[in-house]
């Protein structure tokens, strides 16, 4: 298969809205995805959550008073992240639903004036606002929510470790 024709040479081809209109719907349903991120995070935050319990019942179970302050300090990292998603989601919500009302909005824009050619502005706006930019929200959000959980992850992966093998009476080696 041949492809004589890359988005970036689109410009000059004179294509209408009309046949650029697949690419304002998957751009469309990129954007309805943006919500995925919030699950994302809460998922993430409910993970971490769920993994703190388990060590709070372990060391309370087996007495380990020094873990119990570890994990008390871990409970409250959670909560931290826990509450700066919140406010993350928030923000995100807005942005994505300004965002897709916009995408909906040129969409009808285009239906109405579909046999018009795009012309490069068109072109290029119709391939960077609906398959760029959601991408690159997906990207950066998942990116930032990564960053902010890893430093929490990495220490309660270390605490499940230490209490593991404090109460299965192994040394550290």
């Amino acid at each position: 298969m041949c492809i004589n024709l890359w988005p970036w040479q689109a410009t000059t081809t004179g294509l209408t809205f009309a046949q650029l209109a697949n690419v304002q719907t998957v751009g469309i349903g990129l954007y309805l995805a943006l919500a995925v991120i919030q699950a994302v995070s809460a998922t993430g935050v409910a993970g971490l959550s769920r993994r703190v319990t388990t060590l709070k019942g372990a060391v309370t179970a087996n007495l380990m008073k020094t873990e119990a302050r570890n994990v008390r300090t871990l409970a409250g990292q959670v909560s931290g992240l826990e509450i700066g998603f919140h406010k993350f989601n928030r923000v995100l919500l807005w942005i994505v639903f300004s965002l897709f009302a916009i995408s909906v909005s040129y969409f009808a824009y285009c239906t109405v004036w579909q046999e018009a050619q795009a012309l490069q502005g068109g072109t290029w706006f119709i391939f960077g606002f609906y398959l760029v930019l959601p991408v690159a929200i997906f990207v950066a959000c998942s990116t930032i929510i990564w960053w902010r959980c890893r430093e929490v992850a990495q220490r309660l992966t270390e605490a499940e470790k230490r209490i593991q093998r404090a109460i299965l009476g192994l040394k550290d080696g």
